[in-house]
């Protein structure tokens, strides 16, 4: 890996957004008495009814207000006053102040009539509680299903800063503590990698394409990749393999690179553009854009660059792939009526769906545990981030409408 021409320290409240300062006692859930509340994997899924109660400071009540966003967002739950009859399950949230945050969360069942959980939170800094209030959702939201919640992921994104500018920002995946990442130059493609650790984006400065990586954890920016022509990072492995494509030798064609900038591959190699090419999760296979059969479409190869398949059929103009957890669906970027839409499409090329309706609707993004898609917008006038579920239902914009923002992309759940 090379370095940049100027190494720089990244931006202070980078640190307070993308690291954490929560640290825990013992859960006392037993696995003798764990029970699946709300199977999120059948059809005809019901909301669990649930009362939250929080006491001891006002910050509580913070708390309290941001658990309840964050679990009404899945449709998963209904609230129920603490002082009502009809909740199935609480959950207690007792804050103190006065050295710090400190949290004693504990969940009941109330139907079982016992204890499922019980933690004790602690934060360095009162700055942190949203992060309290994101990890006590997770906890809910696990303890119910028995998967892990989106609460405390982030998702990055493109702003437009004018001037000839693109700005990398990162934020909580609910829109909030928004923090500029990279604004030099022109950004454009960025992905995280999937173990958490690294941010990679592309940027032009100098009127020079290369492809950056971020180290989270000691917030510096270097060149991973560096030639002639446009270059572009596409997605990354289990293994922290990168995609990208570039036009070094002419055509826009799709390579592989490592972490430390080896191991540099080339993988197709046709008449027209490749690009915007993402791994499955497993790492096994890439899906990539191509106009070689005359329009932009999905196609599906290996990750070694073989058995390359067409999978969009309908429609002229099909890009910005993104896999879900599983690998089971892609979502897409396809036109329809003159309008850019956001599709879904089975990994195997059946089932086309589409899932958006009004306005351009573009870059989507699975979140981590295949839920909840990101997106792009202009519905509501100004271009903006939105969330919404596989349906294409509960769209919620998280950006401001004075921010003009793009191509959003989920993390993968961070530690």
């Amino acid at each position: 890996m090379r370095k940049s021409d100027k190494e720089k320290n990244m931006h202070l409240p980078l640190l307070c957004v993308l690291s954490f300062l929560i640290t825990f006692g013992a859960s006392l859930l037993s696995p003798a008495y764990a029970k699946i509340y709300i199977d999120i994997t059948s059809p005809g899924i019901r909301q669990l009814p649930i009362s939250i109660k929080s006491m001891g400071t006002p910050a509580s009540r913070e708390i309290e207000s941001i658990v309840k966003a964050d679990l009404d967002f899945t449709g998963l739950f209904s609230f129920v006053d603490p002082d009502v009859p009809g909740a199935e399950m609480t959950a207690t949230i007792d804050v103190e102040t006065s050295e710090g945050l400190k949290v004693i969360f504990t969940i009941h069942d109330l139907i079982d009539n016992r204890e499922v959980l019980k933690k004790r939170l602690s934060a360095s800094q009162k700055t942190s509680l949203r992060t309290v209030a994101h990890r006590i959702s997770n906890a809910i939201y696990e303890v119910v299903t028995e998967k892990k919640g989106i609460f405390e992921t982030k998702l990055s994104y493109l702003v437009n800063a004018g001037a000839g500018r693109k700005e990398l920002h990162a934020m909580d995946w609910d829109g909030k503590r928004s923090v500029k990442v990279v604004s030099k130059g022109l950004t454009s493609s960025h992905s995280w990698t999937q173990d958490g650790r690294f941010l990679l984006y592309a940027s032009q400065r100098n009127r020079k394409w290369k492809v950056y990586i971020l180290n989270r954890k000691r917030y510096r920016e270097m060149v991973l990749f560096s030639s002639k022509g446009l270059n572009l990072v596409g997605g990354t492995s289990p293994g922290n393999l990168i995609s990208l494509s570039s036009s070094k030798d002419g055509n826009s064609e799709i390579y592989t690179i490592d972490i430390y900038g080896k191991k540099f591959k080339k993988l197709t190699r046709a008449i027209g553009i490749d690009v915007s090419p993402v791994f499955s999760p497993n790492g096994e296979q890439i899906a990539f854009v191509s106009n070689r059969g005359g329009t932009p479409q999905i196609y599906i190869m290996n990750s070694e660059g073989r058995n390359i398949r067409r999978l969009t059929f309908e429609g002229s103009y099909n890009t910005s792939p993104s896999w879900s957890s599983d690998g089971k669906w892609i979502a897409y970027t396809g036109q329809k009526n003159g309008k850019n839409q956001i599709f879904m499409v089975k990994s195997d090329g059946t089932e086309t769906r589409q899932i958006t309706f009004n306005g351009n609707n573009e870059s989507p993004s699975f979140s981590p545990g295949g839920m909840f898609l990101a997106f792009d917008s202009d519905k509501d006038g100004q271009h903006g981030i939105y969330i919404m579920n596989l349906l294409g239902d509960d769209q919620k914009r998280i950006t401001s409408k004075k921010m003009k923002a793009s191509a959003p992309r989920w993390s993968p759940y961070l530690n």
